[in-house]
């Protein structure tokens, strides 16, 4: 984005600095010029969409062990020993596959569009609306 933005300035800068400073009304010549220095600078001027998406649907899962007071043999955590209470916990962070099946995204998308699945003791406002 910095590069399409200094390449843009680079026009117009040498555009002002060959500008006829003498004349002061445009001719078809110069305005079919500007109009076609403004055609090539104006896919470079367009927003570029975010890129933040992981290409494998993973997002990041946070697991918190707390094994104080337990017998079990911690085996989560490999390295060193601190000898207070912290032995006994860990916080694991790993990138995960989410993956949701479609029958679960159609009753959502249901849910979402016309309130048809609505969870237990929630009333359907959808069909509450008075019909006039």
């Amino acid at each position: 984005m910095i590069a399409k933005t200094v390449a843009v300035l680079a026009l117009a800068g040498s555009a002002a600095a060959y500008a006829p400073t003498m004349s002061l009304s445009a001719n078809r010549r110069e305005l079919v010029q500007g109009a076609a220095a403004a055609a090539v600078v104006a896919p470079l001027l367009r927003p570029t969409g975010a890129s933040a998406r992981d290409a494998q649907l993973r997002a990041p899962i946070v697991e918190i062990f707390d094994a104080r007071g337990c017998d079990a043999k911690n085996a989560q955590y490999t390295g060193p020993k601190s000898n207070d209470m912290n032995d006994d916990q860990c916080v694991k962070v790993s990138m995960q596959k989410i993956t949701v099946s479609e029958a679960t995204a159609a009753k959502k998308l249901q849910e979402f569009i016309g309130g048809k699945a609505t969870a237990i003791n929630v009333p359907i406002i959808s069909s509450m609306t008075k019909k006039y």
